[in-house]
């Protein structure tokens, strides 16, 4: 069990927003905390694949290196 103290502005746009999607406060709290950890983790891992893809000798281009190699820049 984890407790969490909110400042009262904090508080009010979570209850509203709570309210508006149907879910009670610490539902959304846990929802959104749950999304924002697996986005982190999922940027780790990211991370991690392209820096093995660039540890095997790869190269990337930017889009923007893409269309003007292609001429499209015009």
């Amino acid at each position: 069990m984890m407790t969490l103290e909110l400042d009262d502005e904090t508080a009010k746009v979570l209850n509203a927003l709570a309210t508006e999607q149907h879910l009670s406060p610490t539902q959304l709290v846990k929802a959104a905390l749950f999304e924002y950890l697996e986005d982190c983790q999922d940027a780790k891992l990211a991370e991690a694949a392209y820096q093995s893809y660039l540890d095997g000798g790869k190269v990337s281009h930017s889009l923007g290196d893409v269309v003007k190699s292609l001429g499209l820049d015009s």
